[in-house]
């Protein structure tokens, strides 16, 4: 009777990018300021030109998870917890995404586990001082 109720176990890829990317138990951190555009978007400082810009979907997503309290391979696997089934390459597109962003210089790695710098915590409008 209780067999119905037991949660099945989440199968997962073999996720081959994460096996072989070199940075995947470090941590990644915000290091530009940013807002809410919109509901839906956000819009970033860049902190090494002086210009703002939006992103897609996907680094939007990864940009605001860097909160410095995930490896690379725990997000991997958070993002894959939400789906039903899992996309063989979700490894890769998130670990793209990253580098898309290191390049960017707004996120950074890091070896441990801290929180972004207070100025890149939460967004602009949160600290009143838009």
């Amino acid at each position: 009777m209780f067999g119905k109720f037991k949660k099945k176990e989440k199968k997962y890829p073999a996720f081959t990018y994460l096996l072989s990317y070199k940075n995947s138990d470090n941590y990644f951190s915000r290091i530009a300021e940013w807002d809410w555009q919109n509901k839906d978007n956000i819009v970033i400082n860049d902190p090494n030109e002086p210009r703002i810009f939006t992103l897609d979907h996907w680094p939007q997503l990864v940009f605001i998870a860097a909160n410095g309290q995930m490896t690379i391979r725990e997000y991997i696997y958070f993002m894959a917890s939400k789906y039903d089934n899992v996309p063989e390459l979700l490894d890769k597109e998130i670990i793209s995404q990253i580098d898309k962003l290191l390049q960017y210089r707004i996120i950074e790695l890091k070896i441990e586990k801290s929180r972004p710098d207070s100025k890149f915590e939460l967004p602009k409008s949160q600290k009143g001082n838009i």
